[in-house]
């Protein structure tokens, strides 16, 4: 009786540890890398929109170096990031970059665009600063996370 309630109760451990150690395999095997170089980015932007590319355009014409990433997922862990812009067409990729930059890196100045009005309340209550995509320009982004100008939504 006791043999049987031990092997019932360490077979969820055991499973828990084992999937544990695979993610660790996984994140230490460079799953969190875009490439092998050790240049140092100051900002991420998030997304193949326009909106993206006009940031990143803008950005490195401000002298910003710009990690241009199209997953959520695929970015260094010993890179310098201030700033980040999660502008995917993908709500639910924007808000999980800018979790992973707030509680992994501890990036602070962040926006996330929201396309679809009815996700605005998943936004609003991971705290995620965010404009609704309508008549936003890159102009109007750079300068709210660079400058801490409000813009209105």
């Amino acid at each position: 009786m006791w043999i049987l309630l031990v092997i019932v109760l360490l077979i969820p451990v055991v499973y828990f540890g084992y999937l544990m150690s695979k993610l660790d395999q996984f994140l230490a095997g460079n799953a969190l890398r875009i490439d092998g170089s050790k240049t140092s980015y100051s900002a991420i932007v998030l997304g193949k929109t326009d909106l993206a590319k006009q940031v990143t355009t803008l950005l490195e014409s401000k002298g910003v170096r710009v990690l241009a990433l199209n997953e959520p997922f695929l970015f260094e862990k010993d890179k310098d990031l201030r700033y980040m812009f999660a502008l995917s067409d993908k709500d639910a990729d924007n808000i999980v970059l800018c979790k992973i930059g707030k509680k992994v890196y501890s990036i602070e100045t962040m926006i996330g665009i929201c396309n679809d009005r009815r996700n605005e309340n998943m936004f609003i209550s991971e705290g995620i600063l965010y404009k609704l995509d309508e008549g936003i320009t890159a102009q109007m982004l750079c300068q709210a996370v660079l400058q801490g100008v409000e813009i209105s939504s």
